[in-house]
Parts: C-alpha cells; sequence; structure tokens
C-alpha cells in the first residue's frame, strides 16, 4: 500500500507556475481550468448605493444581460462591482473567452495589465482606417517613446499647477477656498523643495508616470488610482527650506483634516485635465476620436463590444472614453454611431465617484450593475462553493500549466493515483472528483476566515484564497510537508483563528499538551483545522496524522470524534455562547472579561491585553516578594520600595507569550510563561484567586505558592543586583575595605582570615596610625580620602552580609557566606577595576586607588629613605641599649670635662633618649627585613604591600631623630675636645675624645669593626 507520510501530489515549482492570482495572467487554457462560478447578484441602484436582494444569478447569465439587452439609445454600459481581489476581472474576461463568434461584433478588450496610455489608444483605435486616427496613434506613440517616467511626473506637476491656477472660489467648497487660486494649492506645487517631496520614489505621481508609459507585469502589486492625503507634503522635516507663502499654507493644510481631504480632492479633479494635456490629448480630441471609431464601424454595420478589465486604472482617459461609450448612436431617427456595448469592472469606491452621466445611463438601459461583494453562506452550500472552487485549483496544480495548454481535455490525477480512495475518504474531494488534500473542507475554510477581513469574515476573495491560502501551502509549505513537520509554527502566524471559528477548546490543548510529548503545537493546529476544532483529542483520521507525520495514539479519557462540519461547529459555538453567558453571571462583568480574555489567549493566540497581562505580572510578581524569607542568603530586609525597584510587575519579571513586551530585558525574565492550556487555566485561576473567588482547580492555588517559593532565588538575584550586592560587587566591597584598611596599617596580605574579616566590616571611624609621620605624601592623601567614605561603604557590606532583627542593624555576620568572598576579595591586593564594573556604593571610598600600586611602590622608598639614613649611625648588628648607653655617656663625659652644650640641645636629646628607651628597636630589623623582601626582583605583591603597610609606630622618627641630634653634637664636641687636647693637653677632654671614637666605632659596619 502507498504511503501517505509526506506525500505531495504536486510540485512547488509546478503549482507556482500555475496558479495565478489575476485573471489576466493564465492563459486560456488555464483560466478555464481553474475557472469555478462566482457568486454575482444583479443590483439596483438607489442614488449611488447599490441594492443586492436578488437571487444569485451565474456568468452565462450575465453574459446573456449584456448580449441581449437593448438600450434605446444604442449604448449599453453594464458596471461590475466589488472590492479587490473579488473577481471582477475574471468575470470580465470570461465573458470575452465565451463571447460567441460573429462577424457583426468588433471586440475591443483592454486589459488590467496593459493600462499604459499606448496599450489603451492601441486598442481603442485598432482597425480604425482614417488619418485622424492615425495620427493620434501616432502622436501617442512618440509621446511614450521619446519622454522617461521622471519627465514626465515633473510635467504632470506643472500641468497640474496650472490647471489649479486657474481654479476661482466658486469651484471648490467654502471651506476649501484657500486651496483656489493662484496663491492656494498650485503655490505648493511650483515650490521646488516641496515639488521634490511629492516626485519621491513612491509617490502618487511617480508611479502614475510610470503606469502610464508603461504596462504592468505579472505580480506586480495594484497600481494607484488616485491622489491620498500621504501624498501631501503635510510631515516635511525640513519645510523651513520653502517659500514662507508656502510654509504658511502647508501649515494650515496640516492642522486641519477636512482641508486635507479637500486638497486630495482638487488634486484628483484636475488629474486627468494634467494627464490629457501632457499627452496632447486635451479639447476632447480622444473622445472625437472613439466617436469616430463608432461612425466608422457603423458604415460597417458593426456593433462595438467594450471589454474593461478594471476601469479605475485608465488614467487619463476615463472621463473621454465614458463620454464616448454612452453616446447615443440613434439620433433623429437614424443610426450615425456604431451601437456599443461597455462591460466593465470597478472597485466599488470607484463606482461611487463616476459621473453622474454615466449612472444615469446604467439607469436608464439596465437599471442595474453586477455586484461580486457577495459572501458565501455559513452552511453546507456555501462549504460546498468554497471547495469547489478551491478544488479546480488544487488540481491544476497538480496538473500543471503546460499539461493544461497542450491537451484537450482537462484531466484529474486523482483518478489514477493509488491513495485516491483513503484521500478522498478522509480529506474529502469536491464533486468534480478533485481531492482537496493537502486541505479538507474544515482546513479550507478556515483558512480563508483566518485571511479575511476582520470587518468581514465570511468574505470570499478569490485573489486573496489564491494568494494568502492556496499559493503558500502548495509552495511554501510543501517541503514542510514533505519533511513531517507541516503544519508548523508558520503556518499557524499565517493561519490565525478567525473570530467567527471555534477554536480548540482548552480542554483538548490540555490532554495533547499532557500525552503528545513530541507534537503537541502540531497536533493542536491540525485537530482545531483539519479536525474542525472537536470535543475530544481523538478526533484525527489516520490519513491525516499519517499524511502529517502524527504518532497515532489514543489519548486517554477521550473516543474518537468525527470532523464536525460547519453547521456542527456553528451549534457548537451556539452552545459555549450560552454557556458562557450563563457563567458571566457568576462574577463582575470586568473580571469576566479578563477571564475570557486568557481563553482567547491560548484558544485564538490573540495578544493578552495589557491591563490583563498588567494585573497577571503585578499578582505573581507580588506572591514571590511576600513569602520572601531574608534567609538564604541572610539579607538585611528591604522596604518595599527597595523590592518594587529590584522586582517590578513588569515583563523584565514575569514574561507572558503573546503579551505585548516592548521592554528591555523581557527576553530574559525569571518567570516566563508559555502560551499553554495549563497555564491558561492557572492564570485564570489566578485572577479567580486575586478577586476573591475560589480557583478553578486546588492544584492551582499549591502551584501559586510552590512557585512563588521557587521563585524565590530569582528574587534574591534580582535585589542583589538592583542593590549591587551580587558575589562580584561584594568581592569589590570587600576588596576595596580590605585595601582601606591597608592604608590605615590595619590589614595586609597573609593575615589570619578572622582578623581580614574584622578589619573589613570595621567603619574605620577610630582608625589613626602611629607613623603618620613616616607616611608618604600619596599614601596620606588616599587614606584620608578613603576613610571620608568608608562609612556607606562597610554599612552595605553589613546590610548584605550580616544579620539583624527586623529591619534594624545587623549585628552578626553571615561568616558562612562572607569567608568564600574574602578570600576572593584577597585573591589580589590590587585595585584593577574600570569605572563601568565599580558599584556606585564602593566608588567614592576608592577614588584614589587606581594608583594603589604607585602608592606603595613611592612608600616603600620612602621607608628605605628612612632606614638607609638610621643605618647610617645605626648599623644592623649593634643594639638600641650600646646606642642609648654611648649618647649617656658621651652626655656626662662632655658635662666633667666642661665642654659646653646649650641647654636646648641638651633637653632635646634628654628628651629624645627618654622615647627611644620605650620603644622596640628590633622594629628596625624587622622593617629591613620586610624592604629586602619587598626589593628581590622575584618579589610578590604580597611582600611589597606588606612591607609598605605595617605600621611601626614612631620608631624610625624618634630613632632617626635621636641619631640625627646626637651625631651633630658629638661632632661639635669632638671638634672641641680636639682642640684643647692639642693646647692644654687636658685629661677630661681626651676622655670625651675616647667616647666620640668609640661612637663613630658603633655607627661604623659591623664588617670595618
Amino acid at each position: 500500500m502507498a504511503d501517505f507520510r509526506g506525500f505531495l501530489c504536486w510540485t512547488p515549482e509546478t503549482a507556482a507556475a500555475t496558479i495565478n492570482t489575476e485573471a489576466v495572467s493564465p492563459s486560456r487554457a488555464v483560466f478555464l481550468a481553474t475557472h469555478a462560478p462566482l457568486r454575482i447578484r444583479r443590483a439596483g441602484l438607489d442614488g449611488r448605493a447599490l441594492v443586492s436582494d436578488g437571487p444569485l444569478i451565474d456568468e452565462n447569465t450575465v453574459l446573456k444581460d449584456f448580449l441581449s439587452l437593448q438600450s434605446d439609445t444604442g449604448a449599453l454600459l453594464l458596471p461590475i462591482v466589488g472590492d479587490s481581489g473579488t473577481g471582477k476581472s475574471h468575470l470580465v474576461r470570461w465573458v470575452r473567452e465565451n463571447l460567441p463568434s460573429s462577424d457583426k461584433h468588433k471586440v475591443i478588450y483592454l486589459e488590467k495589465a496593459k493600462t499604459s496610455l499606448r496599450a489603451v489608444i492601441d486598442a481603442l483605435l485598432a482597425d480604425a482606417d482614417s488619418g485622424e486616427l492615425a495620427q493620434l496613434r501616432s502622436d501617442i506613440h512618440r509621446f511614450t517613446d521619446g519622454i522617461d517616467a521622471a519627465t514626465l511626473s515633473r510635467r504632470l506637476v506643472n500641468a497640474l499647477s496650472e490647471s489649479l491656477a486657474a481654479t476661482t472660489a466658486r469651484d471648490v467648497p467654502q471651506h476649501a477656498r484657500p486651496l483656489a487660486g493662484p496663491r492656494g494649492l498650485t503655490v505648493v506645487l511650483q515650490d521646488p523643495h516641496v515639488s521634490a517631496f511629492m516626485l519621491g520614489q513612491g509617490k502618487f505621481l511617480t508611479r502614475l508616470a510610470e503606469q502610464l508609459l508603461k504596462d504592468r507585469s505579472d505580480g506586480e502589486p495594484d497600481r494607484p488610482m488616485a491622489f491620498t492625503m500621504q501624498d501631501l507634503p503635510t510631515d516635511l522635516l525640513d519645510l523651513h527650506r520653502a517659500a514662507q507663502i508656502t510654509i504658511k499654507l502647508i501649515n494650515v493644510i496640516s492642522g486641519n483634516t477636512q482641508l486635507q481631504q479637500a486638497a486630495v480632492d482638487l488634486l484628483n479633479h484636475h488629474l486627468e485635465a494634467a494627464v490629457k494635456r501632457v499627452a496632447s490629448l486635451g479639447a476632447g480630441r480622444l473622445q472625437d476620436a472613439m466617436l469616430q471609431v463608432r461612425r466608422e464601424y457603423a458604415r460597417k454595420g458593426k456593433e462595438i463590444i467594450l471589454l474593461i478589465e478594471d476601469f479605475a486604472l485608465i488614467q487619463g482617459v476615463q472621463k473621454d472614453l465614458l463620454d464616448a461609450v454612452i453616446e447615443a448612436a440613434n439620433r433623429y431617427g437614424s443610426t450615425t454611431l456604431a451601437p456599443i456595448r461597455t462591460l466593465m469592472a470597478v472597485t466599488t469606491g470607484y463606482f461611487s465617484d463616476l459621473p453622474e452621466t454615466a449612472l444615469t445611463r446604467v439607469r436608464a438601459t439596465a437599471g442595474y450593475v453586477y455586484n461580486l461583494n457577495v459572501p458565501f453562506t455559513n452552511d453546507d452550500q456555501g462549504e460546498a462553493e468554497i471547495t469547489s472552487f478551491v478544488g479546480r485549483y488544487l488540481n491544476a496544480a497538480r496538473v500543471g500549466r503546460d499539461a493544461l495548454e497542450n491537451e484537450r481535455q482537462v484531466r484529474n490525477p486523482c483518478e489514477t493515483c493509488d491513495l485516491v480512495s483513503q484521500c478522498h475518504e478522509q480529506f474529502g474531494a469536491t464533486s468534480e472528483g478533485f481531492g482537496l488534500y493537502p486541505f479538507n473542507s474544515s482546513a479550507l475554510v478556515r483558512a480563508i476566515h483566518a485571511t479575511a477581513p476582520r470587518s468581514d469574515p465570511y468574505a470570499f476573495v478569490p485573489r486573496t484564497v489564491l494568494g494568502s491560502v492556496i499559493r503558500p501551502v502548495l509552495v511554501e509549505h510543501a517541503g514542510a510537508l514533505k519533511e513531517g513537520t507541516f503544519p508548523d509554527a508558520r503556518f499557524r502566524t499565517q493561519f490565525p483563528t478567525a473570530d467567527i471559528d471555534e477554536p480548540l477548546s482548552t480542554d483538548v490543548q490540555e490532554v495533547v499538551e499532557a500525552e503528545d510529548h513530541l507534537d503537541a503545537d502540531r497536533r493542536k493546529i491540525v485537530l482545531e483545522f483539519w479536525g474542525g476544532a472537536p470535543d475530544q483529542a481523538n478526533a484525527l483520521s489516520p490519513a491525516v496524522t499519517e499524511a502529517f507525520a502524527l504518532e497515532a495514539r489514543s489519548f486517554s479519557g477521550a473516543s474518537a470524534a468525527p470532523k464536525q462540519p460547519i453547521k456542527a461547529q456553528s451549534a457548537k459555538r451556539e452552545k459555549k455562547q450560552t454557556e458562557t453567558e450563563s457563567t458571566t453571571a457568576k462574577f463582575p462583568p470586568s473580571l469576566q472579561a479578563k477571564l475570557n480574555a486568557v481563553e482567547d489567549w491560548l484558544t485564538r493566540e490573540q495578544v493578552l491585553p495589557q491591563a490583563v497581562a498588567g494585573d497577571l505580572r503585578t499578582i505573581i510578581a507580588t506572591a514571590v516578594a511576600q513569602r520572601y524569607r531574608w534567609v538564604n542568603p541572610l539579607m538585611r530586609e528591604q522596604n518595599q520600595t527597595t523590592i518594587r525597584a529590584a522586582w517590578p510587575s513588569n515583563a523584565r519579571v514575569v514574561s507572558l507569550e503573546g503579551a505585548t513586551e516592548n521592554i528591555q530585558g523581557a527576553d530574559t525574565a525569571p518567570i516566563r510563561f508559555k502560551r499553554t492550556a495549563r497555564n491558561s487555566r492557572y492564570l485564570r485561576s489566578v485572577l479567580l484567586l486575586k478577586n476573591g473567588q475560589p480557583a478553578q482547580r486546588a492544584e492551582h492555588v499549591r502551584r501559586l505558592s510552590t512557585e512563588s517559593d521557587r521563585y524565590t532565588a530569582s528574587l534574591t538575584t534580582a535585589l542583589q543586583k538592583s542593590l549591587q550586592i551580587t558575589d562580584g560587587d561584594l568581592v569589590l566591597g570587600l576588596r576595596a575595605a580590605l585595601i582601606g584598611a591597608a592604608l590605615a596599617g590595619q590589614a595586609w596580605p597573609g593575615m589570619d582570615e578572622a582578623d581580614l574579616l574584622a578589619a573589613a566590616f570595621a567603619d574605620g571611624r577610630s582608625w589613626a596610625r602611629e607613623d603618620t609621620a613616616s607616611r608618604d605624601e600619596a599614601w596620606s592623601r588616599a587614606l584620608e580620602s578613603h576613610l571620608q567614605h568608608r562609612t556607606p561603604l562597610v554599612e552595605r557590606l553589613r546590610d548584605a552580609l550580616g544579620v539583624a532583627q527586623g529591619e534594624g542593624k545587623p549585628r552578626l555576620i553571615d561568616a558562612a557566606r562572607a569567608l568564600p568572598l574574602l578570600r576572593q576579595a584577597t585573591a589580589q591586593w590590587d585595585w584593577q577595576v574600570t569605572g563601568s564594573d565599580i558599584p556606585e556604593w564602593v566608588k567614592k571610598a576608592v577614588k584614589n586607588f587606581a594608583n594603589w600600586t604607585d602608592i606603595v611602590k613611592a612608600q616603600n622608598a620612602s621607608l628605605r629613605r628612612q632606614l638607609d639614613g638610621i643605618r647610617s649611625h645605626h648599623p644592623r648588628g649593634t643594639t638600641g641599649a650600646q646606642v642609648l648607653a654611648a649618647v649617656r655617656d658621651a652626655l656626662l663625659a662632655a658635662e666633667n670635662a666642661s665642654i659646653p652644650i646649650s641647654l636646648a640641645t641638651r633637653t632635646g636629646i634628654t628628651s629624645l633618649l627618654a622615647q627611644a628607651q620605650d620603644i622596640d628597636w628590633k622594629m628596625l630589623n624587622q622593617l629591613e627585613d620586610d624592604l629586602l623582601r619587598a626589593e628581590d626582583v622575584e618579589a610578590s605583591d604580597a611582600a611589597r604591600i606588606t612591607a609598605a603597610v605595617r605600621d611601626r609606630g614612631v620608631t624610625t622618627q624618634v630613632i632617626g631623630a635621636l641619631l640625627q641630634a646626637s651625631d651633630a653634637w658629638l661632632t661639635t664636641a669632638l671638634e672641641h675636645a680636639a682642640s684643647r687636647t692639642n693646647s692644654h693637653g687636658d685629661e677630661a677632654a681626651r676622655g670625651v675624645q675616647e667616647l666620640l671614637i668609640e661612637w663613630q666605632s658603633l655607627s661604623a659596619p659591623e664588617e670595618d669593626r
């Protein structure tokens, strides 16, 4: 047996080449093969309004009317009216293809695709023999051959300007009088700056010029028929470059919608005259030519049949043409002009703008027009008509354009297909035997409804059906069908559930989501479109599941159910509406509207209204915040303002698929709800609970509680990020606190972690270095700046890592969390952090830290200089006691020898001796060892920082001062003693001299002693 999986009975290339959205595009064979009966009604005229209350008629009736109706004037005008894409041009072409051959008829056919001036004139004057008509054709050819679109558009502006300048106040409505005359709308067109805007790419005049010079190509979008408000220069950003009179008028127009419409109407009213002036068709030249044509064919005894596929596109010649075709053929009892029958397609909007003379002719002859704005009925008959129309195109796509053009009879490939029985039974076929695969009637009708205007959901617009339903599925989705991924998300986007169609219920969607873990999304689409939105999940036929590569399975709690026809769906929709109205009585209207919005969000994939989405986000975000316990991690409890700043009730926290979320950060929201049946039910329960109503299910209450707890970790992250106390922020804060403590001599690398932790959390208010005098200036400046801003820094660290009672100050530090961060902070004792990476609460305290390495280096250099000064008088190896004893002995000997010493010197040295007696002289060796380690070429940052940081009190200052003062005095004393010894041989002086020699020996390096 043949395999239905991924089956294609057409090729995308053949389908694309065969199915045309324009009636004028396909060849005659393809056109006739795909033709399906149109929905046509005769419509009477009530003024300019259409009155359609008669029965449906077919194309043959139109053809019969057109050929049989007699006009007492010999000029019959039958308009075919309908919106764009309803088949007007198709009907005109059908009439042409089915006109009986007759020597008595001259058929003039104006195709929709051939609307250039040249093509229109050639078609109208074809076979006309007079020299005057030949001259007109020649003039038009010469005109179109000798001008380009840019030049033509400029000439059109000039011609419009001339026409507008000639208008008077009597030519326009009273409210539009500012637009008339030489100082009116014409000045806008004359201004070079403004006219450049109106001649810009894509503007109406530019496109019109192109249309007048060349015919329309296949696939080209509908051409513009007239000026619109978008063509007015009311929003020019650089309007100041225009002339003052222009600026003034445009400002007046811009602020008055009524005046804008009047300007558009005035431009359109003078447009045809401008085209005729530029193309040398003025003074009724074309009308005269057409009347001459009619006289020629009157002499030949022929009747003219004029078929116009789109009257609105014959710009520049419409009025003259209409005047010519409604001109009476019979005058004063004789026929001077050939009778003419005109069948023309015209859009509904354009029909209302036809000249009254043309409408009068319609009323006087047939008395009606053909109206194609006839929607399909919402019943089996309408479904059959839709499938019949589409079935012909599906068959044509399978056969292909080449075969249709070369074969005498249209064949049906379904008749020789191995899958025909299974396919037609489960996908359906038309009454002509054309299979609907890959659609069935339900999928087809739903897809058509999905692409119809929301204002007219039952409208059947052939062009839309072909271009937006049939071609996309056969061409764009063929690959997905073959690969087993059809229908996919793109299909769902192209074909949303129409308001008039019942969506797949939440119950069925929930069953599918719970049990089909492989293809739930695709199965839901197939159930809705191909299954007709059944009440059970087992409603798909085996052929459908096989063709779309869905797993054949039986869903729990559901029995097989057939596809629901349109009448059943309508009944189901009415039943649901009754149930909804009954339920509505239970809840306030505002709450019910929100519940319905959540239901439509799921079943119809509608955008969730902002008010509803806002309520849901607020409820869920608040629930998480209310359950937050501030214990994991331990953190000071924050006020509501701080919480809301970190955890706002918007899409940055709670993201809802299918809601408007134009906000930065929504794509990374911690709480995310997919558009699923389970979430839809849950969100409705959330709304009910918020409004004091019981949840739809008890499990929803538990889910709200459980998820509120689960998302507390996300709230923690949000709070830490908002407060700038993430682990990374705290590591920087701790490092800043430790470097600040190091500046104060309270911390250095290698200290015990407990001491480092205490130093990091100390506010520094009682800190004062004893060695301030030995500190480098940059060091002192950095320390002073840091201490001024250290308190806020430490308070933030305490709040983030401390334990408090209520909202009080933290009393304990959470060491379990703080120690790992401390280890990261002390992994490096430098400050190489850019400004953007530094938390705001840290920045002021680290103002000078960028130079931390240089400050350490400079401080060590200063300490080295101080130590070297001391070592010049007190080399390593001598003790402080020896130095102190030598100085005291020298002072005593000098006194005994009556060597003079000033009181100030004696007092100073005595004071320094007393201070030096109380200090630890071993500190000098420690300083020297630290500096030696710091100065090693392979020294670590820790060694350099330790040497610079340690507070050694006043040791170096006192010892240095004592040694300098003693050395200066003893040097003077030695000189005095030497002079006395040389002169008098004073024994006491010699004693002093010996003591001084001893002092000098103490100052000498150890190896020299």
